[in-house]
């Protein structure tokens, strides 16, 4: 999110920021699965991994050097905000209670279990024995609670568990909590990836202590060993790690938040590891993979680009209209605008093709000469079509709406381009006082991180439309915790937006990391029991099996 805007990245970031601040609620009904196995465990997300990093025997030693993107102003789980960078640093000192698989579905990880009773009101998290602290206090059901009881007390992560009625501990490592209402997707709150940070286990002496934050102590592969605010951070190996160690030695956090100094310092190699969203930065560090000289890992499609469109009143009530704006998009000439030939995925609904939630719907594909019939038909009637189109006053952005502006205008469809202040464009959107505008932080993700903007009345519904059959699907992929029952909801639910058109999908862009050649394993992380893990969640990426080959 700290990438600069360019030619690859045309999201209004600050305003899917802005929503979120505003709607809790929305990352409070963060998801995914339990235990159950799922009809995709099998499956997996080819586009993780460009390169097979396992060439040679796995090595011991050495120290990783990282470059992230901003400075933390803690290490505190519940009381510090963290973005891609602090959620690297995170990953290495604590543990989540779950993970995600190569599919995109929560699984029990620091938690050998996470059930769920039939209609999902109460949740049971039982932890694995024997785990520890790094301070040597052991992890139970007490020291979870007491984790909740910090997110409860934060104004950062209290709407995380904004359905959370009731906590009781049953036994040393068995925790009941009990739901306001169903929460079939609780599971995915505990993973540490867009759902927030309350998966994250702190030690009890560290959530005690008034320099906690200060002095991170988790269950992790990494023990933290110092941090000089605003220079680098540095940990080293856990010997007595609950998992196998890992190999390396220590690893080095270094906040570099200029983007082209964090690409300078990784081609003089002064640091091993930096994330980026920048599409021909990609195809430039593809080009050195092909050579041989770096390692590049990409992370499954996050959430789309798209643009929101208000059917509370003409002319985008008519379904006809909004069709024709969809048909009218050629995605892959806008893919080719953004440099991102090769690189993004053009999207046709909220949820990229790997995912374990994608459905292939009837979204209307490109058809200028239909698109053009649809608006003759509809002007013939009505009238001309005039609407607003707003975004917000960056060069770029505006270029951008430019050349969606002459798409429209191909079909006949005028649209003025309307240039605001960030915050103005945001109180309009939310006060329903806009036509069109471009939007980000919708899909990508579990689907219940949608329900909010897919559900009518909630307040972030921000297209304002209304489906009977959507809102009973959203509210039934809620109330399950089984992943294919769910996703048999959250089908129904990308039919009736394809049908639709509320919104109108352009295209998904991954975040990418890249290591150094000598760097191994970056693609690597694997769950307790020996299958593979999501190694990478947007710019976030596990360390614990990452290996020096020197």
């Amino acid at each position: 999110m700290n990438e600069r805007i360019s030619k690859s990245r045309v999201r209004f970031f600050a305003v899917a920021a802005v929503v979120g601040v505003l709607a809790p609620a929305c990352s409070s009904s963060s998801p995914a699965a339990s235990d159950v196995t799922s009809t995709a465990a099998g499956s997996t997300a080819s586009s993780e991994a460009v390169v097979n990093t396992e060439v040679a025997t796995p090595k011991s030693g050495g120290n990783l050097v990282v470059g992230i993107d901003a400075e933390a102003t803690g290490w505190s789980p519940q009381n510090d905000a963290w973005g891609h960078g602090g959620h690297d640093v995170a990953r290495a000192i604590f543990d989540t209670l779950a993970v995600y698989d190569p599919a995109g579905v929560a699984r029990p990880y620091l938690a050998e279990s996470i059930t769920a009773n039939a209609d999902s009101t109460v949740w049971t998290i039982k932890v694995r024995p024997g785990v520890t602290f790094h301070d040597g206090d052991p992890l139970t059901a007490d020291a979870v609670k007491q984790n909740f009881d910090a997110a409860l007390a934060s104004p950062i992560e209290k709407g995380a568990l904004t359905l959370l009625s009731s906590m009781k501990v049953v036994d040393d490592l068995t925790l009941e909590l009990t739901m306001s209402k169903p929460w079939g997707a609780f599971p995915n709150a505990l993973t540490g990836g867009f759902a927030g940070q309350l998966g994250y286990m702190a030690a009890p002496k560290m959530l005690a202590s008034p320099e906690g934050s200060r002095n991170p102590d988790g269950t992790g592969p990494f023990v933290f060993k110092e941090w000089i605010p605003d220079d680098h951070l540095t940990v080293v190996r856990n010997d007595k790690y609950w998992q196998k160690p890992a190999l390396l030695d220590s690893v080095e956090f270094r906040p570099i938040t200029n983007s082209d100094s964090r690409k300078a310092a990784f081609a003089s190699g002064d640091i091993d590891v930096i994330a980026t969203a920048n599409a021909p930065e990609v195809k430039s560090y593809l080009d050195l993979e092909s050579k041989g000289k770096v390692h590049v890992v990409k992370a499954p499609p996050s959430d789309p680009d798209v643009i929101l469109l208000n059917t509370s009143k003409p002319p985008l009530n008519d379904i006809r209209v909004r069709k024709a704006m969809a048909m009218a998009l050629d995605l892959n000439r806008i893919v080719d605008f953004l440099e991102g030939t090769g690189v993004k995925e053009v999207a046709t609904g909220p949820y990229p093709k790997d995912s374990f939630w994608y459905y292939k719907t009837d979204y209307p594909q490109f058809d200028a000469a239909a698109a053009k019939k649809l608006i003759d038909e509809y002007t013939a009637e009505k009238g001309p079509i005039k609407l607003e189109y707003a975004g917000n006053q960056d060069p770029f952005i505006v270029s951008f709406q430019e050349l969606i502006q002459s798409m429209w205008a191909d079909v006949g469809i005028t649209a003025d381009i309307v240039s605001r202040a960030q915050g103005e464009n945001v109180g309009a959107v939310l006060g329903g006082k806009y036509d069109v505008t471009g939007w980000g932080g919708i899909g990508g993700d579990d689907p219940d991180n949608d329900y909010n903007y897919f559900h009518s009345g909630t307040g972030l519904d921000l297209t304002k439309f209304s489906s009977p059959a959507l809102d009973a699907a959203l509210d039934k992929g809620r109330a399950l915790s089984d992943p294919a029952a769910r996703k048999e909801q959250y089908d129904i639910v990308q039919k009736e937006l394809a049908a639709n058109v509320p919104f109108l999908w352009l295209e998904f862009t991954g975040w990418t990391v890249v290591g150094q050649g000598k760097v191994m394993g970056l693609d690597a992380f694997t769950l307790p029991d020996g299958s593979p893990g999501r190694p990478l969640t947007a710019a976030r990426f596990y360390l614990k099996d990452v290996w020096l080959d020197q």
